[in-house]
């Protein structure tokens, strides 16, 4: 048998690992080259990239075409005021409503290739913190897209953004945690959200949250912060929920949402017990506006004012426990119930009144930001 015979046959039967081993050379990991990247270096053999590096900076060579940077037109500095990913190779870009806030400001989109280009807002959805922009520019590269709902707690993920202006600045981290509920820079509240200790600054809104093959799985949102800065809290609205606004703004300009006209609180088992009641989860009705929908419907609030936290809310009322068959426990499952619902359509409210079930059907009126604030906590 010829060397080389033998020696590809020791590659098909143990693998490459087991090759270098019959040569006396000891290896804890094969580390195959892409492109450019050597598979080794240096007289010592040392490797130079790690299996994990050459995955890092593939996945960045791949999305970073993709992501952009935005600031107003008349912002010299260069800096940008934020991130943002591009859906359509006929420039379709996707961002952050306070990013982009209004249609009467033209902003200017810098790509990873050095160019630039006018671009006019589409649209907005400010309760989930999306804008879309369109640019004229042609032929350009759109992001891979994943699904979010396979989104596990500890798996990698990498943001693209442009931090303090310092542009296409790659930072890695873990998926936190999975269906956190959020308060937007508009103060709307957003459920669902994708949290991450990936380091996110001021400059990273807009950008993509990346699975390890280079694919969105969320844009970047917001961060919990202390100082201003990253403090390893961060949140980013799912990919399925940016196409979804996304898909409504092209079609009608705007996103429209359902929303229940009342005061709502999340029953925990201190209320439960301290009001007497006979469950201890979903969402108890503290006041309804006064001849609104609910009101009209015949949804009855409390009438007994007490403390709770720093809010003020009432007893007595009646206490949601499912939204078209679907359970309420609490506030996740109360906005999830209520988010792909329209203004004007009807709903079955399943409710506990007195100790007793009962069901009601409501008209939903048009959520807004004001009016999704609507909660006690």
């Amino acid at each position: 048998m010829k060397v080389k015979d033998a020696l590809r046959s020791i590659v098909q039967q143990e693998g490459d690992r087991a090759l270098f081993e019959a040569a006396g050379i000891p290896v804890d990991e094969i580390h195959y080259s892409y492109e450019d990247l050597p598979l080794f270096a240096g007289r010592d053999g040392t490797w130079e990239y790690s299996d994990d590096d050459r995955r890092t900076i593939s996945l960045f060579r791949k999305a970073a075409p993709s992501v952009v940077q935005i600031m107003p037109s008349s912002d010299l500095s260069g800096n940008g005021d934020g991130a943002g990913v591009i859906l359509s190779s006929d420039g379709y870009i996707v961002t952050n409503s306070h990013v982009a806030p209004s249609a009467s400001i033209k902003y200017t989109v810098k790509f990873f290739d050095g160019s630039i280009s006018e671009a006019v807002l589409v649209g907005t959805d400010p309760l989930s913190d999306i804008a879309l922009l369109k640019t004229d520019k042609g032929n350009l590269q759109a992001i891979g897209l994943a699904s979010s709902g396979a989104v596990m707690t500890g798996e990698s993920v990498y943001a693209i953004g442009h931090p303090y202006g310092y542009a296409w600045t790659l930072s890695a981290g873990i998926v936190s945690g999975t269906d956190r509920i959020v308060s937007s820079s508009a103060s709307a509240v957003i459920p669902s959200m994708i949290q991450t200790d990936a380091a996110i600054n001021p400059g990273n809104s807009g950008g993509p949250l990346l699975k390890q093959d280079g694919t969105m799985i969320g844009i970047v949102s917001s961060i919990h912060t202390q100082t201003g800065s990253s403090d390893g809290v961060a949140f980013a609205i799912p990919a399925e929920r940016v196409i979804d606004s996304v898909r409504e703004i092209i079609d009608t300009g705007a996103v429209h949402r359902g929303w229940l006209d009342l005061l709502s609180v999340e029953l925990n088992e201190s209320i439960a017990q301290y009001a007497g009641l006979t469950v201890s989860e979903g969402i108890l009705v503290s006041q309804v506006v006064p001849g609104g929908n609910a009101d009209k419907a015949g949804i009855r609030g409390g009438n007994q004012a007490v403390q709770y936290g720093q809010s003020v809310i009432y007893l007595g009322g009646d206490v949601i426990t499912a939204i078209n068959g679907i359970p309420i426990n609490g506030y996740e499952d109360y906005f999830a119930a209520l988010f792909d619902t329209n203004p004007g359509d009807t709903v079955e409210l399943s409710l506990i009144r007195n100790g007793s079930p009962i069901t009601i059907d409501a008209v939903l009126i048009e959520r807004t930001v004001e009016n999704s604030g609507w909660i006690a906590r």
